[in-house]
């Protein structure tokens, strides 16, 4: 956290001399340079700290030099805050200069550098990872051959037992990949002493190797099965060599347990033989990336949750010993606690312990229930458990790279059961300041920020909700208790505020939130807002809902004036009536979204001085927005998102003035009204990645400007014009006036005619949508060659009836979805050779025969083929 806290702070630092250097006087400046130095100096030292300290002391000393740190923040937000309102009222404070002076070298004085000092000695006293993540306390040695409680799973079971009884050339890896508390190792346990196994495999070594694991101890384990002579004066490399003989000797099944990292394998791999297949690893991690290198010929497997009747039936025998005997009375309360358990094993024993020692008395025991079924996930959490969850968890936490904290503990702000957008996560990252540019690099904050989000699956702390056409994450969830765990991580750092039914109060109370950096709330927003908040540190104020709450006309001006210094407002779960001027005064905003009522139709002008603006998501019902910013001025601005079609009102006065600028950083703009479609608009937008532009696209004029988009990936096109349009879209496709880079194209009602589309299939498109009468007529033929690089085709809404497919087109088609095209008589069969997942809904009978076709043909290719038939008319988002 304060790393993060740190470079945001250096990079505030960064831009205040950047923007105020005229008003800064030289002893200003001087110590403003003082202060950068000796941040990074202090950066630099807990980056290197963090790879060999954690736990509760590491934490307290952290949590003094973000304490720090924060004041040096506030300190220069609200010196901003005060020059940028000044400017606004047209004069100037200038005894900020001096109290910037005085405060900031008092701080630094005071207490940044004897803060530092003191935290450098307290860290080099402290031993590697001393609490709930440590080592003392989570490793464990397993003995096989205990029997453990496994209920359910035998599908998983049957699965690794049929992997490792498979013949082979040479020795192979079967992994068994999970998030913690899933019951890898029970599962692996359980295999190790299945009868077929045993038989199979005459000899079985077990080996636990844990996240400080060392090689030597893996090969004695191995070596000890073998012989009892003393090893100890051999070096590792011998040990090895020993290990991999006697391995090669024998038709063996090692079991390794627990193996966190590539390196860990790499040794482990130097003790097995070469070149022969009568022995098989059994490998158990947390991580993807130890799975893809022990064995990368097969793909990453992981194990599913319990379902809920294994949940309850797990719960039954941890309390009761076995199924059927639990309390006829107290039945249902037990299902509710076993559902809320998410399907984790861990979850469900360590809940099952608790009950068990709630059973008697019997007169009290489903009141008892009943306070664990609503408090289980501060059960799950306690610290007084040497195998809890919390100890579990924070193994992985300690062990993830510094960058990779901050992006995990955040997670926390999601409701219970909540999927959250990959796109909007990774944006409000980048807002918070947890993604820093790396020199030498050509990623862009979001490349690295999608990074970070990869690698937290690779590690099985996040998992995938919904993928998009490409294949990549669309969005992702966390289980209850990596949620609980990174609120209760997260302390000042994050605070979910929720409030009891019973006594209609806030928790934490309204009264704590000054100490706070960002809240989220999930419900009563509106009457948490109409408590009296002050919250002078807040930089982050977080609605996440299920359901959208009508604001009053002063909700938005309480938001501003109770967060002076806000940095991220996320409201797209709030419809504002309208826009309110004070929200202008909020000059840190980074990221900005907003749910609008009838009557907010417009961003009016002064939105553009909010500088620092990075994301823009508007949530509207209207079909048209209005911005009158300049929005060449917010020069930060990445990402403009919502569904109305964007009409820039300020364009022609802008673009012929001497400011008319560029915004090079612009990414994201969606959807653009066809009448602000110009090539003059987007001739300032040159980097834009993702345009969607909607409207009557017979009024564009010209559609040739698109092609001047030399980093557009993404384009989108909606007809709103129910007349079938003849000009200018035709022109568009008759000559191929495409951005060089598009990869991703879908196009809404443009009503034109199939031979068409050999424009578009000579275009490197990887991701085609036609949706709702896109194209019309009875016949498409594919010809030759076209869409050769075309991995992911839908099309929704068609009169199409048939479709045939030359030679060497469609090759690398993956995914292909067809709804709503009752007239078509067949898919081809054709693409059996690259398909591997066909969806299909309110399809002719024909077609349908078709697609079992060229399921039965694509089993000659790959057995890993989808199908998927929906009942009935499918009704598709319009867009």
């Amino acid at each position: 956290m304060a790393e993060a806290a740190i470079s945001f702070l250096l990079q505030n630092l960064k831009d205040m001399v950047r923007m105020y250097q005229t008003k800064l006087n030289g002893e200003a400046t001087q110590e403003l340079d003082l202060l950068k130095k000796e941040l990074e100096e202090m950066m630099e030292y807990l980056q290197r700290a963090s790879e060999k300290k954690s736990g509760k002391e590491f934490r307290e000393c952290e949590n003094q030099i973000l304490e720090v740190v924060y004041e040096a923040e506030d300190l220069i937000d609200s010196y901003v805050t005060d020059e940028a309102m000044a400017q606004t009222k047209t004069f100037k404070i200038n005894t900020r200069k001096i109290d910037l002076v005085g405060q900031m070298k008092k701080l630094r004085m005071v207490k940044l550098l004897p803060t530092f000092q003191r935290a450098k000695s307290q860290l080099a006293e402290i031993s590697t990872y001393d609490e709930s993540g440590a080592r003392t306390k989570a490793s464990r040695q397993i003995d096989p051959l205990l029997e453990k409680t496994v209920v359910g799973m035998t599908d998983e079971i049957d699965r690794f037992v049929n992997d490792l009884l498979k013949n082979t050339s040479e020795v192979e890896a079967v992994c068994i990949v999970g998030m913690p508390g899933l019951g890898k190792t029970t599962i692996a346990s359980k295999i190790y002493r299945d009868p077929k196994i045993d038989h199979h495999f005459p000899t079985r070594i077990w080996v636990n190797v844990s996240e400080d694991y060392k090689a030597r101890d893996i090969y004695l384990s191995i070596v000890k099965q073998f012989t009892d002579r003393d090893m100890l004066a051999y070096q590792d490399s011998d040990l090895a060599i020993v290990a991999q003989k006697h391995l090669s000797q024998v038709k063996f099944l090692l079991v390794m347990d627990d193996v966190w990292t590539v390196e860990a394998w790499k040794a482990i791999k130097l003790a097995l033989p070469i070149n022969q297949g009568s022995g098989k690893v059994l490998v158990t991690t947390r991580y993807d990336i130890v799975a893809a290198h022990a064995n990368p010929r097969a793909k990453v497997n992981h194990l599913r949750m319990l379902t809920s009747m294994e949940s309850w039936k797990l719960l039954q025998v941890e309390v009761y010993g076995k199924e059927g005997v639990w309390p006829e009375d107290s039945k249902v309360i037990g299902e509710k606690i076993s559902e809320k358990c998410g399907g984790l094993p861990l979850a469900m024993v360590v809940i099952g312990g608790i009950l068990l020692d709630k059973v008697f008395p019997e007169e009290t025991r489903e009141d008892e229930w009943r306070k664990v079924f609503e408090s289980a996930e501060s059960f799950l959490l306690k610290d007084d458990m040497v195998t809890s969850v919390k100890s579990i968890i924070g193994l992985s936490y300690y062990k993830m790279p510094y960058y990779l904290r901050d992006c995990f503990l955040y997670l926390g702000v999601c409701p219970k059961d909540f999927e959250i957008s990959t796109w909007k996560l990774t944006r409000l990252w980048i807002a918070e300041g947890f993604i820093k540019e790396e020199d030498n690099t050509k990623q862009s904050l979001e490349d690295i920020a999608h990074e970070n989000l990869k690698e937290l699956i690779r590690r099985n702390l996040v998992m995938v909700g919904r993928k998009n056409a490409r294949g990549n994450v669309k969005t992702c969830r966390v289980h209850d208790v990596i949620r609980e765990f990174c609120k209760n991580e997260a302390m000042s750092f994050l605070k979910v505020i929720s409030r009891s039914i019973e006594t209609r109060r806030f928790h934490p109370d309204v009264s704590e939130i000054p100490k706070f950096r960002r809240i989220c709330v999930h419900s009563h927003v509106l009457d948490l807002l109409k408590e009296k908040l002050n919250g002078p540190h807040i930089r982050s104020f977080i609605c996440f809902s299920k359901h959208e709450t009508d604001a009053e006309a002063t909700t938005l001006q309480s938001i501003v004036e109770s967060f002076k210094l806000l940095r991220v407002l996320e409201g797209s779960s709030i419809r504002f009536p309208k826009f309110h001027p004070k929200l202008t005064q909020l000059i840190h905003l980074r990221y900005l979204t907003l749910a609008t009522g009838e009557n907010f139709k417009a961003l009016p002008s002064t939105i553009s001085r909010l500088m620092n603006l990075q994301t823009i998501v508007i949530s509207t019902s209207q079909s048209i927005f209005e911005v009158r910013a300049n929005m060449s001025e917010m020069t930060q601005l990445r990402h403009f998102k919502t569904k109305a079609a964007i009409v820039f009102k300020w364009e022609k006065s802008l673009l012929g003035s001497k400011n008319g600028g560029v915004n090079a950083n612009l990414q994201t703009l969606t959807r653009l009204s066809t009448q602000s479609c110009t090539r003059e608009m987007l001739s300032k937008t040159p980097n834009l990645q993702t345009l969607g532009i909607s409207g009557d696209i017979t009024s564009t004029s010209d559609f040739k400007c698109l092609e001047d988009l030399c980093c557009l990936k993404r384009l989108k096109i909606i007809n709103n014009n129910l007349t079938p349009p003849e000009t200018p879209i035709t022109r568009l496709l008759d000559e191929g006036h495409f951005p060089p880079k598009l990869e991703t194209l879908t196009l809404s009602a443009t009503n034109l005619e199939w031979h068409y589309m050999s424009t578009l299939g000579r275009l490197k498109l990887k991701v085609l949508k036609l949706k709702d009468k896109a194209f019309t007529g009875d016949d498409w033929k594919v010809g030759h060659g076209e869409f050769k690089d075309l991995r992911h085709l839908e099309i929704e809404g068609s009169d199409l009836s048939l479709w045939t497919i030359e030679e060497d087109s469609l090759k690398e088609l993956r995914s292909l979805c067809l709804y709503n095209c009752s007239r078509l008589l067949d898919v081809p069969r054709g693409l059996a050779k690259s398909l591997k997942s066909l969806e299909m809904g309110n399809v002719s009978n024909s077609a349908v025969l078709s697609a079992k076709d060229i399921k039965e043909k694509s089993r000659d290719v790959t057995a890993a083929f989808s199908l998927v038939i929906a009942p009935g008319i499918y009704v598709p988002t319009r867009g």
